[in-house]
């Protein structure tokens, strides 16, 4: 069974344009599918849209909360709570402003999860309106300070971008993670490096996967552009990374740049 797990604040007009393309992205799977939607507050008439299709095939089982200060890690946290999954289950993360350009895409990275040394596959991300990529794996170096940061973000995918590869961390906007190897998500962290930190907690016993042949588009950070409540905590964010993290993994943007096939899943 999968598992998704999405947050919504706000966002019907999201919700809404995700569904069928979501719809036809589960039906070539083969297996049930569970969508949990927790829902903070909203008042854009999420609630009544929620309650309306709970009962359809996707089993929506909405959380609703009143708006609150809850992160993204604490929300993940209790839907995963919320599902119980087994440990053969997949938890699907699935942020509310992506969209499933095809139908092949979950299948895709569910095919990388046929390995059992992976415990996570991340997915390529695109820009909507300009097919440039949004997310194309995560990668560590100077360019921030040796902190993680998208790979080739904002370029024109090309052939190389559509190669499944291996990465230390994937964003958390859409990845399927084993249940068995879920680890509850660091709330210490405020709407930042909370999946990198996941990845790599995970990375420590398993392959973190990037699947290039997806075709997801995401629009980024819509509750945020709405509540940038993310810039209040940047710098704790940081240094929270930084005392946690620094040290124990690879600086490995110069890998990816100056060696077109590095970590390529064959």
């Amino acid at each position: 069974m999968i598992h998704i797990l999405t947050l919504s604040w706000n966002g019907l007009d999201k919700l809404k344009a995700l569904l069928p393309t979501l719809e036809r992205a589960v039906t070539s799977l083969g297996q049930p599918v569970r969508w949990y939607i927790r829902d903070n507050g909203s008042t854009d008439g999420t609630p009544n849209w929620l309650n309306l299709h709970r009962s359809q095939w996707l089993d929506i089982k909405p959380l609703l909360k009143d708006h609150n200060r809850d992160n993204f890690a604490q929300g993940v946290n209790s839907l995963f709570e919320m599902a119980k999954p087994a440990d053969d289950d997949f938890i699907l993360l699935l942020n509310n402003d992506v969209t499933f350009g095809d139908q092949l895409s979950l299948s895709n990275m569910l095919t990388l999860m046929g390995d059992s040394k992976v415990g996570v596959v991340g997915a390529r991300l695109l820009y909507n309106k300009s097919e440039k990529l949004q997310h194309a794996g995560v990668i560590f170096g100077p360019r921030y300070g040796n902190m993680p940061f998208h790979y080739r973000w904002g370029e024109n995918s090309d052939k190389d971008a559509t190669k499944n590869r291996y990465f230390q961390a994937v964003t958390a906007a859409c990845c399927l993670v084993r249940a068995s190897d879920f680890v509850k998500m660091d709330h210490s962290f405020n709407w930042a490096f909370d999946d990198v930190d996941m990845c790599l907690r995970i990375g420590q016993k398993k392959k973190i996967a990037y699947c290039g042949s997806t075709r997801i588009y995401h629009e980024e950070s819509a509750t945020l552009k709405k509540n940038p409540v993310n810039n209040l905590f940047l710098n704790q964010n940081v240094k929270r990374f930084k005392e946690k993290w620094f040290g124990r993994y690879q600086l490995d943007h110069e890998k990816y740049l100056k060696r077109p096939n590095h970590l390529l899943i064959k």
